[in-house]
């Protein structure tokens, strides 16, 4: 019965869900500055009867309702958003494209707020159909802003009541509209970084024998680099190690070696152990080489958590989905994602899955993906998304587990 409700609910909804997208994707704004997008979300929330809204979370911008069933005492589960935009000029053409110049939606995220805002107006209006607890989290700063770990660590989203289940979806466009794919392996894999600063002896550039050339130290370190993946680690794990900028020198000037010259860059991994062996070989492979060549490597590395969905929770989550949008709809990923997503702060410590919402068309599939200028969010997925998040949270807290 409560699954037609929400049906029903989601189809009435589904206009003023398109617009407050609309409105968030005209007003995007960049990671721990999302003021007006969290007043936003707070009036909506506001709105909704039973609704209790918690707001300057996070350092600030972070805003979380809280809804208490009418059918008594149970469990508690956590549904959750992000919200921040991203710094680039939008080229999508769209009539409600960005108003705010080098600064866009474009990973999706103005649409996880509104499907999450929607399922928080789905079950507000099915109160009394609820046992237990449900939060909605609207989280800032997932790109790179550190938002997950302060919502979790110093805001306690997941504390008073203890939460027992997370979910959260992504925006996926290499996915069709109309289906959920859930991973089996890392939906998002262990991101993390790492920096090398080459110190050498600079110089005029016509006397390079009185020089340490840093950059030249640089260039073979990063051809070293390149070798750790293809040549010392497991080739049955995922894995990706990127020099992404080098920076070394005054600007504009042609005939000065400096004195030192620094890359940065991204690793990723489906597995931990493997995370911690390229750590390793980055900063033995950069000092040998510095070394090597009279230079010195200062070298640091950082990692994070993994995405990696509960194996319970799956059947639980494709059950639930497969109500609102038919089983034929949900299909299971068995492909590892190396991506990094902040949601590891809430599923490492809680059981959940988060899934990925296709919202590809005819016309975008292939061409327009995640953090492009030219990015489409397909906005008949949003009710849709709302409806499986509230069906989701719904059947945990009326089974009272997986």
């Amino acid at each position: 019965m409560i699954t037609q409700l929400i049906k029903e609910k989601a189809a009435e909804i589904e206009p003023s869900l398109i617009a407050f997208r609309r409105d968030l994707h005209r007003n995007p704004e960049l990671s721990n500055a999302e003021s007006r997008t969290a007043a936003r979300i707070a009036e909506e929330l506001g709105k909704l009867e039973g609704m209790e809204v918690v707001t300057g979370l996070a350092g600030g911008t972070g805003v979380m309702g809280v809804l208490k069933g009418l059918k008594g005492e149970g469990k508690t589960v956590l549904l959750r958003a992000d919200i921040d935009a991203l710094p680039i000029e939008e080229e999508s053409g769209l009539p409600f494209s960005s108003q705010n110049s080098g600064v866009m939606h474009a990973c999706g995220h103005d649409g996880h707020a509104a499907w999450l805002l929607g399922s928080a107006k789905i079950l507000s209006s099915l109160r009394s159909e609820l046992k237990g607890t449900v939060k909605f989290v609207f989280q800032p700063a997932e790109e790179g802003g550190g938002g997950g770990r302060r919502m979790v660590q110093e805001s306690k989203v997941l504390e008073n009541p203890a939460v027992d289940a997370v979910f959260a979806s992504h925006a996926w466009p290499e996915i069709d509209a109309g289906e959920i794919h859930i991973a089996t392996r890392p939906a998002f894999g262990f991101a993390g970084g790492f920096t090398v600063k080459v110190v050498g002896k600079g110089g005029h550039g016509s006397w390079p024998h009185e020089c340490v050339d840093p950059i030249a130290v640089a260039n073979q370190i990063y051809n070293g680099l390149q070798q750790i993946v293809s040549r010392r680690l497991n080739e049955t794990a995922a894995r990706v190690l990127s020099v992404c900028t080098i920076h070394s020198g005054p600007q504009n000037k042609s005939n000065i070696i400096p004195d030192c010259c620094t890359m940065e860059g991204t690793i990723r991994s489906d597995r931990r152990d493997v995370m911690e062996e390229m750590k390793a070989q980055i900063e033995a492979v950069s000092n040998g080489i510095a070394e090597a060549n009279g230079a010195i490597a200062e070298v640091t590395t950082r990692s994070g958590e993994a995405v990696i969905n509960t194996p319970e929770a799956i059947p639980f989550c494709v059950e639930a989905a497969s109500k609102i949008i038919g089983a034929e709809n949900v299909k299971i990923d068995n492909e590892p994602h190396l991506g990094g997503e902040d949601f590891s702060e809430y599923i490492s410590r809680v059981p959940g899955v988060y899934f990925f919402t296709g919202i590809a068309t005819p016309e975008t599939k292939g061409r327009f993906g995640l953090h492009s200028s030219r990015f489409i969010l397909e906005e008949s997925v949003l009710a849709k998304t709302a409806a499986v998040m509230a069906q989701i949270a719904a059947d945990f807290l009326e089974k009272g587990g997986f």
